[in-house]
């Protein structure tokens, strides 16, 4: 029994949802790579804040550096290993920043909403610094690097057409070519 055929307007719709789908998943994946690559930026900032210089720089953020550089290490490690590439290496790394980031701003939004909705004062309004924020801010980069390597080379979701080809024979037909 075949299918009826769509009409004009159908296959239209069809091809306009389709496109604004791809657009939405594009903008929501650049705007988590963004935000990754502006949390990254954000970090020098963060460590270099007084403009001091290295001795602006306290013990904790001296070994969050030195952390920092060998997780970046085994980042392009596990990425040359499984050969992932250098893009998608540094794809996987932003979207992961992202991410982390993203949850970061909806706790931060949900601890203000409740300090405003409560009267009790959370203390995530002051502009004073907190060591132990800054320190899990720091963390929380560091666990994202950590995730961000990959684990294992990536399966492709399509059948190469050479596999395809080669199916479509017959052993007979193969022992012929050979």
């Amino acid at each position: 029994m075949s299918s009826p055929q769509r009409s004009m307007i159908a296959k239209v719709d069809s091809a306009l949802t389709r496109c604004l789908c791809v657009l939405i998943v594009w903008l929501i994946s650049a705007s988590i790579w963004l935000l990754g690559l502006l949390s990254l930026s954000d970090l020098t900032m963060r460590i270099f804040a007084y403009g001091e210089g290295w001795s602006d720089v306290s013990w904790a953020e001296l070994s969050f550096m030195v952390i920092f550089a060998v997780l970046l290490w085994r980042h392009t490690y596990y990425c040359r290993y499984f050969a992932i590439g250098i893009w998608k290496g540094m794809g996987r790394l932003l979207a992961f920043q992202g991410t982390l980031a993203c949850m970061g701003l909806v706790i931060a939004v949900f601890t203000v909403d409740v300090e405003q909705h409560l009267g009790a004062s959370v203390g995530l309004l002051e502009t004073g610094a907190d060591p132990a924020l800054e320190l899990g801010e720091l963390g929380f980069i560091l666990l994202a690097l950590y995730l961000a390597a990959p684990t294992s080379v990536a399966k492709r979701l399509s059948h190469s057409p050479v596999s395809n080809v080669e199916s479509a024979h017959t052993t007979a037909e193969k022992e012929f070519t050979v």
